[in-house]
């Protein structure tokens, strides 16, 4: 049996949940699907930045205390060179700073909020677009059975790595680059300055840049290497300095997770979509610089719900719609890797 929609949403990020609000409110049929169990954990530093406390608190109102990790509020991004010099990116909300959350509670908060329907530990298997219609099919893994959808818009919300990118544009997809992300949680505790993130622009520490804050007590550490590197040595050499030189004391490993990205962002390679196929998120390339994605997730889930809202209403095309809407948040993407590289003195993700 197959249910129907006026729109469905793969992935239940920011991206997702923003889209997704726009078209309730709309009245239009959303469904949010999820391969993962929600709250899923999500490998982020988890600040929400003035544009992001902005669109949150129009759209869905004050975060809630229990997506909140200690400390509450970060006072700025710490951004260290080589040399062991350091200069500090304050946040400006009147001095206070800003939230520092769990992406899992974070983000499952959003999805609650968006007044779509959810269904999570549902896996996309495929899907066929055939004239105004997307057909979806999909494998629930709780019941281990296959559920068919169909929608007029599909909107993928899967971040980096998107299958539906993928069939839509296998030349695209050949044509990029990877790199893998890898980020250590321990118990302990070290001299950083807790109230901050940090960032090491140090090449000896891996491709990007290496970085480390404090969740709840927790050493929380990682860095970024270009695929098909060896990351242990890089990680390694990087705890060994945090030890040395800033009294990092390790106890017992909470956990460990890593993630892939690609060369989409710093280089500008936006992929918005095919015919009423959207991407938003970092699945059409809004990523910026040093990784910080929620703002320019939520901004593009704000432009692909009202490009999609638009056609609806006057049977305009919501991909050239969705095209327009993004122009600025694309340039702001693109400012912000070239200011990234210009203040590393480096190319950020030399793929």
């Amino acid at each position: 049996m197959q249910e129907n929609y006026d729109v469905i949403i793969v992935g239940s990020g920011p991206s997702g949940a923003m889209t997704a609000r726009m078209l309730v409110e709309s009245g239009l049929k959303v469904l949010i699907i999820e391969k993962k169990r929600l709250p899923r954990y999500k490998i982020c530093s988890g600040i929400i930045f003035r544009k992001s406390q902005d669109i949150t608190d129009k759209y869905f109102g004050e975060i809630p205390k229990s997506a909140y990790v200690k400390p509450e509020l970060l006072q700025g991004v710490r951004m260290w060179d080589c040399k062991g010099g350091y200069r500090d990116m304050p946040f400006s909300k009147g001095g206070i700073g800003a939230p520092n959350v769990w992406r899992s509670e974070f983000d499952h908060w959003l999805v609650r909020g968006s007044g779509a329907g959810v269904r999570d530990l549902l896996t996309l298997v495929d899907f066929d677009v055939k004239g105004d219609t997307v057909s979806l099919t999909c494998r629930d893994m709780r019941k281990k059975v296959e559920v068919c959808f169909s929608a007029k818009y599909l909107v993928s919300a899967e971040g980096g790595k998107s299958m539906i990118r993928a069939k839509l544009d296998p030349e695209f997809e050949s044509g990029l680059r990877w790199f893998v992300a890898y980020q250590n949680y321990y118990e302990g505790d070290s001299d950083l300055d807790p109230n901050f993130y940090h960032g090491f622009l140090d090449p000896q520490f891996g491709d990007v840049y290496a970085w480390f804050s404090v969740k709840d007590g927790l050493q929380i550490f990682g860095t970024a290497l270009k695929r098909g590197g060896m990351i242990a040595p890089y990680l390694l050499k990087y705890t060994e300095f945090l030890q040395d030189k800033f009294g990092l004391k390790l106890k017992q490993m909470v956990r460990k997770s890593g993630c892939v990205g690609n060369n989409m962002c710093p280089e500008g390679k936006f992929y918005l979509g095919k015919g009423n196929v959207l991407l938003v998120g970092e699945a059409g390339g809004f990523l910026n610089a040093f990784g910080e994605g929620i703002s320019c997730a939520l901004t593009s889930g704000l432009c692909a719900g009202e490009a999609i809202i638009k056609a609806f209403d006057s049977g305009g095309n919501a991909l050239s719609l969705y095209t327009n809407l993004t122009k600025h948040e694309r340039r702001v993407t693109e400012v912000s890797w070239r200011l990234g590289a210009k203040m590393a003195g480096r190319d950020l993700m030399p793929l």
